[in-house]
C-alpha cells in the first residue's frame, strides 16, 4: 500500500544512471529517496506501509520493488538503511574484521536467518555491528549488485556530529522515532557520548527511556537542548509530555547541503532525516 509519493516535476525515469537511490526498510515498510547528483537535488519520495500480515514476509518487499518503476531502474549509486533494534557500536582501535562475532557473541544474539554487516562511522572514530536477515539481502542485491548497507545509526550519528562543528558547548540529545522503536545519541562539548535503540509501544514507554538516560547521563533538563526527528509532530502527544519536563524540545531540520523537491512540503521536514542523510555515507 503506497502512503505517500512526491515526484518533482524534473523527475526523469531514463535518467536514473546518474541518480543515487536511498531505500530504507524496516517493519513499519519501504521507503526511498532519489538524489540527482548533478544538481544535488531530492527529486522522489516514496513510502510503501507494511501491513500486519506480511510482517517479517520478506517476500513482501520483493514484490514492492517487481511493481515500482522506478525501483526496477539502475542507478549510480544505492544505499540501503535496515532499521534494528539490535546493533553495538565498537571504538576504531579495538574493532578487527575477524573478530566481528566476538562483539556479537557478547552484546547481541544473531539468529540463524541473520547475516553480521558493520559500518564505519568516521565523525566518531567507531564502527557500529549489527545483524540483517539474509533474506532481505539477497532480495536487494538481486535487483541492485551495487548495493550497499547500512544500519540507521550510520547516516544519525554521522550527520549529527557533523553539525557539531558550529554547535554549542552545552550538552545536546537527539532523538529519532521509527513506528515502535527510537534510536536516542547524547553530544556534550562536542563530543559523542551515548547511542542506543529502545522499543516502545506507548509514551509512557518513550518517557521512561528517555528520562532515565537524562537521569543516568546527569544532564540537567533545563540546559539540555533536545532535538527530534522522525514519527512525530508539534501535536503528537510525546511532545506535549517532552515539554512538561525538557525545557527546550526542538525538530531537526534538513542539511542545508542538499535541495528538496518542493512536492516534500506535505511532510513534516524532520520525518525522513536518516533517508535523506545517507548518501554522504554510501
Amino acid at each position: 500500500m503506497v502512503e505517500f509519493e512526491f515526484l518533482d516535476e524534473t523527475l526523469d525515469i531514463n535518467s536514473t544512471p546518474s541518480y543515487h537511490l536511498s531505500v530504507q526498510a524496516s517493519l513499519d515498510g519501504l521507503i526511498f529517496s532519489i538524489l540527482d547528483t548533478v544538481r544535488n537535488k531530492y527529486i522522489a519520495l516514496k513510502s510503501y506501509g507494511l501491513t500486519e500480515k506480511h510482517i517479517a514476509d520478506f517476500d513482501w518487499f520483493e514484490s514492492i520493488i517487481q511493481k515500482d518503476e522506478f525501483l526496477l531502474q539502475q542507478y549510480k549509486s544505492v544505499g540501503l538503511i535496515y532499521v534494528g533494534e539490535k546493533s553495538t557500536l565498537v571504538p576504531d582501535p579495538l574493532f578487527k574484521k575477524e573478530s566481528i562475532l566476538d562483539f556479537t557473541d557478547v552484546n547481541m544474539q544473531i539468529a540463524d536467518n541473520e547475516e553480521v554487516h558493520f559500518n564505519k562511522i568516521p565523525r566518531v572514530d567507531a564502527w557500529t555491528i549489527y545483524p540483517i536477515p539474509a533474506k532481505l539481502i539477497s532480495v536487494f542485491q538481486k535487483q541492485f549488485p551495487n548495493i550497499s548497507f547500512f544500519h540507521q545509526s550510520v547516516p544519525f550519528i554521522n550527520q549529527l556530529m557533523l553539525n557539531q562543528k558550529n554547535g554549542e558547548n552545552k550538552p545536546e540529545v537527539f532523538i529519532n522515532l521509527f513506528g515502535s522503536m527510537f534510536e536516542m545519541a547524547v553530544v556534550e562539548s562536542k563530543n559523542f557520548k551515548f547511542y542506543n535503540c529502545f522499543p516502545y509501544k506507548s509514551v509512557n514507554d518513550l518517557l521512561y527511556f528517555i528520562l532515565n538516560v537524562f537521569n543516568q547521563m546527569k544532564l540537567p533538563p533545563d540546559h539540555t537542548r533536545l532535538f527530534l526527528s522522525g514519527k512525530i509532530t508539534r501535536q503528537s502527544s510525546l511532545y506535549e509530555n517532552l515539554k512538561r519536563y525538557i525545557r527546550k524540545p526542538d525538530f531537526r531540520k534538513p542539511d542545508s547541503h542538499f535541495n528538496y523537491s518542493y512536492t516534500f512540503d506535505s511532510l513534516p521536514r524532520h520525518s525522513n532525516l536518516n533517508l535523506l542523510n545517507l548518501y554522504p555515507c554510501v
